[in-house]
Parts: C-alpha cells; structure tokens; sequence
C-alpha cells in the first residue's frame, strides 16, 4: 500500500483503499493497528518531522484505546475521518481528539453488530 499525507483527505484514501482490499487482508490491517497504532499510522502515511514527533510523544495508553477503536471500525468497516483545522497564530497546545460514535450491539444469541464511525480532530487550546 502506498503511503498518503496526514490530511483529512489522505485518511479518506488510506480508508477507502483498506475497505476495497479482501476480507482477510482487512482483517490484518485491524490486527495491525490494533496492536501497533504508532507503528501503523507511521507505516501507512507520510509524517512532517512535528506529526512524527507528536505521534513519538502520544501516550501508550491512548495509542492503545485508538489503535482498538479503529480496528473495530475496519473490521466492520465503519467510517474513519480526521478533521484538522488551520492553527491559530501563534498556535497554542495542540490536542488530537477522538469522538467514537460505534455503537456496539448483541443480542441473546451472541451476534454483534456495530455501527457508527470514528472521527479524529486535532483542537488548538
């Protein structure tokens, strides 16, 4: 797979060329990123020296929770975004939040169903 830019638009291509590849390659790329969110983000797009070092510096324990959300979202390819707006000047603090809209369902049966998407926005503050 080629490498595409950090931009809403990148993400929308990285998204759309994993949901047309076959189920089981789908299913890798999860696994993948499910088990290594910085190494795959790192692996899947093109970074400026300060996206590789904000995604350096991001915790563990938030790269987990994201890195199994978005796997939940390819395994049932559900939609992914990034929403980065222009910085102020100067800029302040910048945040990378998700807002995770799956919802997650099962019935007395055990079936699961999930629907919903995950949208990452970066916020100044």
């Amino acid at each position: 797979m080629a490498k595409q830019p950090l931009t809403a638009d990148g993400v929308e291509d990285k998204i759309a060329e994993i949901y047309a590849m076959t189920t089981v390659d789908r299913m890798a790329e999860a696994s993948a990123i499910e088990s290594g969110f910085k190494t795959w983000v790192s692996d899947n797009f093109n970074l400026s020296t300060d996206q590789g070092n904000y995604l350096t510096g991001m915790s563990s324990t938030i790269a987990t929770n994201y890195g199994r959300s978005c796997a939940i979202a390819f395994r049932n390819m559900l939609g992914v975004s990034l929403y980065w707006p222009a910085p102020p000047t100067p800029p302040p603090t910048k945040w990378l939040k998700m807002t995770n809209n799956i919802l997650i369902s099962t019935n007395t049966y055990g079936a699961e169903e999930y629907t919903g998407s995950l949208t990452f926005e970066f916020e100044y503050r």
